[in-house]
């Protein structure tokens, strides 16, 4: 599992050098942690536009925050998801009526069957409705743990909760996902009957 904390002193150095700032060490920053933003936010909205213009958000609202930045033990990465979040959920405010999630899907090459192929993408369908199907909290736990890889505590940081408040949600979430997958009889898809 990646560790959000092995931040090298020249993402030290950069971060130090953008808080008073230095663009092009912002750029440089932008550069490293854009296509994590990106995916965190993919992950929580499922719509590769929306994610690209929450993603842009983040960095402009980091750049605009940036003299304001303070080290607290955690790497900057933490706190661009922490800005993404926020976005996400005013957005998710302002929006509430829009419902319409789209599912997205590049698969890769793949060297298994045809049939093998389709029943992974349903089973990935299927699991992501689920995680869709959990409430904001328990959701952004699974995604920033299992999609993003952060550990327990860059979670905490970036929802503004305690380690064991992250534990007991991903539990939760765990178990609700556990029971709507069992429910659903995932990987129980019959290709040859359709």
């Amino acid at each position: 599992m990646k560790d959000l904390r092995c931040a090298s002193l020249e993402d030290e150095t950069l971060v130090d050098r953008a808080t008073v700032g230095d663009r092009e060490a912002f750029g440089e920053l932008y550069d490293r942690c854009v296509k994590r933003v990106f995916r965190h936010v993919l992950y929580m909205v499922n719509d590769v536009d929306l994610a690209e213009d929450l993603t842009e958000q983040t960095f402009l609202r980091a750049l605009e925050a940036i003299h304001r930045y303070e080290r607290r033990g955690v790497p900057f990465l933490a706190w661009l998801l922490r800005i993404a979040r926020n976005l996400y959920l005013n957005d998710r405010r302002v929006e509430r009526n829009n419902s319409s999630i789209h599912n997205k899907w590049n698969g890769g090459g793949a060297a298994a069957s045809p049939e093998f192929y389709c029943e992974a993408k349903l089973d990935g369908e299927e699991v992501w409705r689920a995680v869709r199907a959990l409430d904001g909290g328990q959701r952004q736990v699974i995604v920033l743990r299992f999609m993003d890889g952060l550990s327990y505590a860059d979670v905490a940081e970036v929802l503004g909760k305690s380690v064991g408040a992250v534990r007991v949600a991903q539990f939760r979430a765990l178990r609700a996902l556990r029971r709507s997958l069992e429910d659903g009889n995932l990987g129980r898809h019959n290709l040859s009957s359709s």
